[in-house]
């Protein structure tokens, strides 16, 4: 059985399609679809990037339960840190974020980033 685990992991691996698993502060399972040959891993063998095979909706939740929702585009990066927390992509779809009493348009084809500090306080920004 362990035979077959590591020959499916490598098989999975080499379709480019590989699975991953968000940590507590943003729970999340999705199946990321990457273009082979663009597949990058950190030292522990989780994801670092890759680029997208085909749009990618993610989900992010916040330690306040919050859930934000972006439109990754296909034929671009998508990227994780070391723990496979979702870090960023380039945007599909407009977004809006909401910053205490502002609002912030993040348009199509700007980059979204995502960072989570060790105590769970989350920072969202766009750029283009």
């Amino acid at each position: 059985m362990r035979f077959l685990s590591k020959f499916l992991a490598v098989l999975t691996s080499s379709l480019g399609l590989v699975s991953i698993n968000f940590a507590v502060s943003m729970p999340a399972k999705a199946a990321v679809v990457c273009e082979s040959g663009t597949i990058s891993n950190y030292q522990n063998g989780s994801l670092a990037t890759c680029i997208l095979g085909q749009d990618m909706s993610v989900q992010v939740s916040s330690p306040t339960s919050a859930v934000a929702t972006f439109e990754c585009k296909a034929k671009n990066f998508i990227s994780f840190d070391d723990k496979g927390q979702f870090t960023g992509c380039q945007l599909s779809q407009e977004v809006q974020l909401i910053k205490g009493s502002s609002v912030e348009t993040c348009p199509a084809e700007y980059k979204i980033n995502v960072l989570s500090t060790t105590n769970g306080i989350q920072s969202i920004s766009c750029s283009p």
